[in-house]
């Protein structure tokens, strides 16, 4: 990172200095330690900008994979949950079928004709060929 930090150093020294010609040599000494000096200042800003800014990718990158992580979770939870349900309804549907193979074939006609008596009457072809001024 030196290396890197010496090379803006000089890159913008030269540049700000190329623009500054014609001075007397007293003039242009105060000036370059001015420059320079402010180079520096520059320098340090912009490399410690540079670092923050790789800190805040990292961690940025760091709670994206941590949400990551606990949506995975929760989905494996939920999932475990419903393999659970599933288990479970599995079960009470062993059982309930079971319940239903030992019942007296008797008790299946009546409920079968309970079924059919509480459903509504069927409409005959003569119901819907009725129209309202017959009715009335």
């Amino acid at each position: 990172m030196k290396s890197d930090k010496k090379k803006l150093f000089d890159e913008i020294s030269a540049s700000v200095l190329s623009k500054l010609k014609g001075l007397n040599e007293k003039s242009a000494k105060k000036l370059v330690k001015a420059v320079d000096k402010a180079t520096e200042d520059v320098v340090k800003k912009f490399t410690k900008l540079q670092k923050e800014e790789e800190e805040a990718k990292e961690k940025a990158e760091k709670k994206a994979a941590e949400k990551v992580k606990e949506q995975s979770k929760k989905v494996a939870k939920a999932k475990a949950k419903e393999a659970e349900k599933t288990a479970l309804n599995a079960k009470i549907a062993l059982v309930t079928n079971a319940e239903s193979t030992t019942e007296e074939p008797s008790t299946k006609k009546s409920k079968k004709a309970a079924s059919k008596k509480d459903s509504a009457p069927e409409s005959t072809p003569e119901d819907a060929e009725t129209t309202p001024e017959e009715i009335a």
